[in-house]
């Protein structure tokens, strides 16, 4: 078995793999989504390893490029996203292989840390490779119509259990959104990640997956949103947050987003509001309209493993150090 980095004339055989080993899911497969994921990023091209056995692709390892501010400086990490086994080379630990193959580069190549979010069935296998588990994120609600939610739980057919993403919404995203960003490094002692007008436009504006729409008065801030359709429930997800301005009267700001929200929730009939319970806590002044309800850790778990972090790694592993948006952990 030869392993080897892909290149772009390797996509159309990547997707065929992914199909095979996954078959279709919530997130579609397609050269035009991986074109955007992993060439398009940008904090850079992905990490992408492959492994070939008598000249057929049997797996794949891909790690994403990210960047992480924290106290005025720069990180480079990488994401561990997608992976694949060929159905007919399941167990010989070809996952483990070209996860670790894949570590030693990206080791080599200066990368800080790898962080993900892995589902119950996978983490297990991510702690035995020296992974940490740094716990699950945070998150604040606001319940809008609780009427409503209880009546859909107890009514609502088993046919429709299905989640899907809402589209009946499309916002027109002005030229000038994603240009409201200023690329200043952070030196705030909460990491985030490393915004700038080119990430928002590919994340969010030109994202081919979600529907995104943004909340902003064009001076003070920026939020980003997307609706999420359950079988009980319409969810808004508050997935970015952007104090664009640090003098900002907060009280005046608390009053002009709690406006423009719920007066989209009203409009779209929005059940209930999420948001990630770090940035609620590290901008509550913004968000004193979320109520009384509890922050509770229901998002999604959080794995971390160093490379070249050092003495700074134990300080990575404290949640409470990040200021994780719902934007930077979604799958996607």
């Amino acid at each position: 078995m030869q392993f080897r980095s892909a290149t772009q004339k390797d996509t159309s055989a990547i997707v065929d793999l992914l199909k095979r080993s996954l078959g279709e899911s919530t997130i579609p497969k397609s050269e035009l989504l991986w074109d955007w994921k992993h060439n398009q990023n940008p904090f850079g091209p992905s990490y992408i390893l492959l492994a070939e056995e008598n000249e057929q692709l049997v797996g794949l390892r891909a790690f994403m490029q990210w960047e992480w501010q924290w106290k005025g400086q720069i990180y480079k990490a990488i994401r561990a996203v997608d992976t694949a086994t060929h159905p007919d080379h399941q167990g010989k630990g070809i996952f483990k292989k070209l996860t670790l193959h894949q570590i030693d580069i990206c080791k080599q190549e200066g990368i800080g840390f790898v962080f993900n979010t892995p589902n119950d069935q996978s983490k297990p296998g991510y702690l035995k490779m020296g992974w940490v588990d740094q716990g699950r994120l945070p998150l604040k609600f606001k319940l809008l119509r609780p009427l409503s939610l209880v009546f859909s739980r107890i009514f609502k057919e088993k046919k429709n259990l299905k989640n899907e993403e809402d589209l009946s919404l499309v916002q027109t995203w002005r030229p000038d959104i994603s240009n409201l960003i200023k690329e200043d490094i952070s030196k705030s002692d909460h990491l985030s990640s490393y915004l700038s007008p080119r990430y928002i436009s590919w994340r969010y504006e030109k994202n081919p997956l979600f529907t995104y729409n943004y909340f902003t008065d064009h001076t003070n801030f920026l939020m980003i949103s997307r609706i999420k359709k359950h079988s009980f429930a319409r969810e808004l997800r508050l997935v970015e947050f952007v104090l664009l301005n640090r003098e900002s009267d907060l009280k005046k700001l608390n009053t002009e987003i709690k406006k423009q929200v719920l007066e989209f929730c009203k409009k779209n009939k929005i059940d209930i509001i999420s948001v990630s319970g770090l940035q609620y806590a590290l901008y509550k002044a913004c968000f004193r309209w979320m109520g009384i309800i509890p922050i509770k850790d229901m998002g999604p778990s959080i794995t971390l493993r160093d490379l070249n972090m050092n003495e700074q790694f134990p300080h990575l592993l404290k949640i409470d150090n990040w200021n994780y948006s719902l934007g930077d952990l979604e799958l996607f």
